[in-house]
Formats: C-alpha cells, sequence, structure tokens
C-alpha cells in the first residue's frame, strides 16, 4: 500500500455512485451474503436455536459491513478479503450508537407525545446518523460518536458533499425498498422470500457502508485520516511501506488515543522524520483543531520541503494554508518569503504572495530581497486584485529607491502594461 500522493483526485462520491452500487457484486462481499444467507436459512427451520442462528447470521453480516466501511476509510476500493479484528469492538459500538438514538428517539414519543417533536428528532438523527458512524470508524470511541459537536465538525468539514452523501444513502434506501416490493409482489411471502429479503438488506447495507467509508477517504485531510491508496501488492518497510512510527501511531488513533498519537509524533519530528509522518502529524492537528500547533509545524515543516525534500508546491500550499489561518504567519527566516512568493508567483497563487510579502520592509528594512518581494507584491495586486493604479504606485518606489536592480526593466515594463490599459498576459515569472 502507498501512501496518498497529494496531487492525486479522489473522485467526488457522487461521481463514484455507480461503483458504489455494484460494490457488493465483488467476489468477497457475494460470498459473504451467500454464507450468512444461508445461515438465516438454516435459523427458519430450527425451532428452538434457530433464532440464535438468525442473530449469528445478522452479526455476522454487520461485522463485514463494517469491515467494508473501515478498508474504504483508509483508501481499500475493494472489500477485504479476511475479515478485520479491530472491527469487532467497533461493531458493538455501532450497535450501542443505533440503540441509544433509537432509545432516545422513543423515550422523546414517550414524554412529549408530540408528533412535531418526534419527526423532528427523527429528521435530525437520520441526518446524522452517518456523521456518528463515520465517528466510530475514525475514534472507536462510542462517546465521542454520541457528541452532537462530533456531528458537526465531521458535517462541517466536509460541506456539501456531506448532504450530497446523505441523499445518496436515500436513494440506496429506497433502491431498496424498490427490489424488496418486487420480490414480494413475484414471488409472495415464505422461507425463501425472507431469505431474498434478507439477501436483498445485506447488498444494500454493504453499499452504504461502502459510501460512508468513501466519504472519509474523499476527505480524508479534512477529517485528519491517514488515506491510503491500493497498489497491486503489498509492501515491506524497506519497499515504501509504513514506518513503525506511523504503524504505532494508527493503531493509537483507532484506539481513539488522538493525544498520545500527536505526542509520539511531535517527540520523532524533532529528531527529523519522514514527508509520510509530517503529513500525518499535521492530519492530526487538524483533527484536533490545533492552529497553534499547525503554524508552529509549518515553521520547521517549510523549510525541509522546500531545500531538503524539494517539493515546493508542497511548500507553498503549507504557507497558504498557514496564511489563511494567521495573516501574520511568517516562515523562520527572511529567505524564505521570496522562495515562497517565487513558487506562488510560478502557480498564480496572488492572495498567498499579498499576504506573505506585506511587511516585509519594516521588519527587514535593509534585507536584499525587499525590492523582489514587493515586485511580486505590485504583480499579485494587479493580476490578481486588478488593482493596477496601487501596483503601479509601487513599481514607481521600487524604480526610484532601486534604479540598478536587476528586475528594473522588468518593474518598468509592468507599469507600461498597467498604465496602457494592455492585457493581462503572464510576465516571466520572477526568479525564472
Amino acid at each position: 500500500m502507498a501512501l496518498l500522493d497529494d496531487e492525486e483526485r479522489i473522485p467526488p462520491v457522487w461521481e463514484r455512485l455507480p461503483r458504489i452500487f455494484l460494490y457488493p457484486l465483488h467476489s468477497a462481499c457475494l460470498v459473504a451474503l451467500g454464507l450468512y444467507s444461508l445461515l438465516y436459512l438454516a435459523g427458519m427451520y430450527f425451532p428452538l436455536a434457530g433464532w440464535l442462528l438468525v442473530l449469528l447470521a445478522y452479526v455476522g453480516l454487520y461485522k463485514f459491513a463494517a469491515d467494508c466501511l473501515e478498508a474504504t476509510a483508509y483508501g481499500q476500493l475493494t472489500p477485504p478479503e479476511t475479515q478485520s479484528a479491530s472491527t469487532s469492538w467497533m461493531l458493538l459500538k455501532l450497535f450501542g450508537l443505533l440503540f441509544v438514538l433509537y432509545f432516545t428517539l422513543g423515550l422523546v414519543v414517550a414524554t412529549t407525545g408530540s408528533v412535531f417533536l418526534t419527526v423532528i428528532t427523527g429528521l435530525v438523527f437520520a441526518l446524522c446518523l452517518p456523521a456518528a458512524i463515520m465517528i466510530v470508524v475514525m475514534t472507536n470511541s462510542l462517546l465521542n460518536a454520541l457528541n452532537p459537536l462530533g456531528w458537526m465538525t465531521v458535517i462541517t468539514r466536509i460541506g456539501w458533499g456531506y448532504f450530497i452523501a446523505v441523499l445518496l444513502l436515500a436513494l440506496l434506501l429506497l433502491s431498496q425498498g424498490v427490489a424488496e416490493t418486487l420480490l414480494v409482489n413475484l414471488a409472495g411471502l415464505g422461507a425463501m422470500t425472507a431469505v431474498g429479503l434478507f439477501f436483498i438488506g445485506g447488498y444494500f447495507l454493504i453499499a452504504s457502508y461502502h459510501l460512508m467509508g468513501y466519504l472519509i477517504f474523499e476527505n480524508h485531510e479534512a477529517l485528519g485520516v491517514d488515506a491510503r491508496v491500493p497498489s497491486e501488492s503489498p509492501q515491506s518497510p524497506e519497499a515504501g511501506g509504513d514506518s513503525p512510527l506511523l504503524q504505532e501511531v494508527r493503531a493509537l488513533v483507532r484506539d481513539g488515543q488522538v493525544d498520545e498519537a500527536v505526542q509520539s509524533l511531535k517527540q520523532s519530528l524533532n529528531q527529523g522524520g519522514l514527508p509520510e509522518e509530517h503529513d500525518q502529524y499535521r492530519r492530526l492537528l487538524k483533527l484536533k483543531e490545533d492552529e497553534a500547533g499547525l503554524l508552529e509545524h509549518a515553521r520547521a515543516y517549510i523549510p525541509v520541503l522546500l531545500y531538503g525534500l524539494e517539493q515546493e508546491k508542497k511548500a507553498m500550499n503549507i504557507a497558504a494554508e498557514s496564511l489563511k489561518q494567521d495573516p501574520d504567519f511568517r516562515p523562520k527566516e527572511p529567505k524564505q518569503v521570496l522562495d515562497l512568493a517565487r513558487v506562488m508567483d510560478r502557480f498564480g497563487d496572488y492572495e498567498s504572495i499579498i499576504r506573505i510579502t506585506n511587511g516585509f520592509a519594516k521588519q527587514h528594512p535593509h534585507h536584499p530581497d525587499v525590492a523582489e518581494n514587493y515586485y511580486l507584491a505590485a504583480k499579485a495586486l494587479w493580476f490578481g486584485r486588478g488593482k493596477g493604479q496601487q501596483a503601479a504606485g509601487i513599481l514607481k518606489q521600487l524604480r526610484q529607491r532601486y534604479p540598478e536592480h536587476p528586475l528594473a526593466d522588468d518593474m518598468k515594463r509592468l507599469v507600461e502594461i498597467i498604465q496602457g490599459g494592455g492585457q493581462l498576459g503572464r510576465m516571466k515569472p520572477s526568479g525564472a
């Protein structure tokens, strides 16, 4: 398994709906559905132990669906061939979650007798149930899954995509109802029809859990999940697989020990660390909403990306993200401001250029990068915001103060373009 590359696009859940609908047709799903359907059928013909066999069929089916959800959440887009031991406790917590929500709904009915309040409560629970199930998978904690603030956090981080996913889940539920109605109308009532209904319910259960897992996978950065993509064959650590630290951290996160995972990564990253470990550290800080920690890490990680790993675009993205969190964010060294601004200029991130160069002359009045930083800021004001008069004023001051600067001709040419109402064609990036 290889870690998901930052540049790789994950299709949104609605684009993947046909594959989600067909997901239970994988051989592993069909084998599981067949086995549990046979167990369910056997339970119908044993008068004493039958109820136990039926219960085991349902538990086994939900266990397999939970395995699919967890595997999908971490980037495995095909059903797991073997059952995961970690989902056994998670399954109990999922059942506990459903019990508490249904019990609460019943309590509303019993204590208020209000149809309106019952309907509103039911709609809220139906809307938030996918978020609660996702929290169980991400934190392995029933208490976290029962916290309405946690539901809101998941929903707001995913955004409109969450509500689209809820509509798709409703579509799956509707499709299940149509299939079950057709079966009953065609076959009538009977033992084999009951088994068929169990099979259909299991099919759509697996598809629904796969959809929720994919929603986690799609939004893994926002949710702080260490997403992964499938490869042709398993990798050893020597071939680029997980480091022991990442394996330890993933186990801690699955056990709900996010704080411990953050501390373990922080202590290790103080002595260096792999890029994947830095990325996971940032995901967990986002999960904890630790903005101060993210800014502190950005200052340490940006020079590693710029000069050590030579991943300029990634450094730019982290700097831009940090500037959005705190407009006063600046790298550790003044030199890094220009290096980042040049990358931002190449990729057209004009707002970040304006933010990162703002106040540079006041903080470092005699620094040799003052002229180029403000030249890039003027370009950004013109190309990004269309503020030609302000940009031209800055450029004229720069030319007066630095008449021998290597960019003096570029400054003059940009002023002429602005004043002449010239085309907004891209000029050669600074430093090219």
